[in-house]
């Protein structure tokens, strides 16, 4: 036998064998049986949750959680697996839902209150899903690391989480992954990275800040944002949201001059942001509040926030939707390039340029109607129209067969069929998986 071929059955039976090492260990409330965790009627309790993933548990192995409430948990991750063979948590529905994690966290005193999940530095290879989350001050903690060693490959799916701070406040992270992940009633940001975070994808994601409770937001605090890529040290990079959705970060009760709730917000000093078919609802200030160079907005949606998209440097927007706001699309930098764009009835202008626009906005086959004004200009920057139409009169309205006033940015009701190649469309949406 060749040295090649005996290199090759080596490769696969250590493949085969490191396969069939890997446990399933299985984790109920009380606990059960000899409580060895081999079996649900074996389950181990609550109070063995740590000890096993960190000192039980081998790369490759799954702890499956079953249904129940699982009371002040406080899971520090200290041990990860590897590549190729992921440490997993996994809550199983038994018949009374998945499984919930809960605190005593109250939005009275926000600064106060425990940790659901929290990651060490050099965690890696970590998968968390169906897991439910309730008044912790922060969900997901991964904070900053003194030397920036960086935790990777980790994936959270399908984690629900309500009343709480922070949903995820991650730092030092790379290669993460989020999907399906929904938070609601949260007093200051659904998902935060604070710095040195890199090549991150958010897939259907949803952060609600108050879910259009009243009584709710007169609780959150200053500047609630739905995701939020911070400026507080090493540049956070290479980010795709895609279909995500923030909605509801409101402060009505709060007494500042300045009422900040945005839906996206990111900061100068990050890199390569994309968006697609990303919708911002009902925030204070604005849907998109986009300080990062060069980002790109694809099949994207502002509905009823004060300014749709405040993009401050440099970016460019395909087939995207604004309207019932004051303003359609800010600048405060340029140049910024706007192709098959519909603004809809705004209260002050559908383009305005501010005080530091130098560049420039162009708006190519657009579509603006309902609006006082296409363009105001306080700054040098100026609107450029390339093939748009303008429709400014409050009778507009009647050019959309479908118009609904409160639209969510789902289904076709704003596709106009007077203008068919000018502006948003529904059936224009890319649905290729970005790289």
């Amino acid at each position: 036998m060749s040295l090649l071929r005996i290199a090759t059955t080596a490769s696969v039976l250590l493949f085969v064998s490191s396969t069939l090492l890997a446990r399933d260990f299985y984790l109920t409330v009380q606990g059960a049986g000899s409580r060895d965790g081999s079996g649900w009627e074996d389950a181990m309790g609550e109070d063995r949750l740590q000890t096993v993933f960190n000192e039980t548990m081998q790369p490759g192995d799954r702890l499956l959680l079953g249904s129940g409430t699982y009371g002040a948990v406080a899971l520090v991750l200290s041990r990860g697996g590897e590549a190729g063979r992921i440490k997993e948590i996994v809550g199983e529905d038994r018949g009374t839902g998945l499984p919930l994690f809960t605190s005593t966290w109250v939005a009275e005193q926000p600064t106060k209150g425990a940790t659901a999940f929290r990651i060490e530095p050099g965690v890696s290879h970590v998968t968390i899903r169906g897991i439910r989350i309730r008044n912790y001050a922060y969900g997901v903690h991964a904070p900053v690391t003194p030397n920036g060693a960086a935790r990777t490959h980790l994936r959270f799916e399908e984690l629900w989480m309500e009343q709480i701070r922070h949903g995820f406040f991650l730092a030092d992270c790379d290669d993460v992954q989020f999907r399906a992940c929904v938070l609601k009633y949260y007093t200051k940001h659904g998902f935060r990275f604070e710095q040195g975070c890199s090549r991150v994808r958010l897939a259907q994601c949803v952060a609600d800040c108050s879910g259009r409770n009243q009584v709710w937001e007169t609780k959150t605090e200053l500047f609630p944002f739905g995701y939020l890529l911070n400026d507080g040290g090493r540049p956070n990079t290479s980010f795709v949201f895609e279909e995500c959705v923030a909605r509801n970060h409101m402060m009505p009760m709060q007494t500042t001059k300045y009422k900040n709730g945005d839906g996206f917000v990111v900061e100068g000093n990050s890199s390569n942001v994309v968006f697609v078919r990303c919708r911002a609802l009902r925030n204070q200030d604005a849907g998109f509040d986009l300080k990062v160079h060069d980002v790109r907005l694809i099949d994207c949606v502002a509905v009823g926030n004060s300014r749709g998209f405040r993009i401050w440097a440099t970016g460019t927007l395909e087939n995207c939707f604004s309207g019932w706001s004051a303003v359609a699309l800010w600048n405060n930098g340029g140049p910024v390039r706007a192709s098959r764009c519909t603004f809809h009835e705004l209260s002050d202008a559908a383009v305005l340029t501010d005080d530091d626009a130098t560049l420039g906005v162009t708006l190519a086959d657009c579509l603006i109607s309902a609006a006082p004004t296409a363009q105001r200009n306080t700054g040098r920057g100026r609107v450029t129209l390339q093939g748009t139409v303008v429709a400014a009169s409050p009778g507009s309205n009647e050019i959309y067969s479908r118009l609904e006033r409160e639209w969510d940015g789902l289904g076709n009701a704003m596709d106009c069929e007077t203008f068919p190649d000018k502006g948003y469309r529904s059936s224009l949406h890319s649905k290729a998986q970005l790289k």
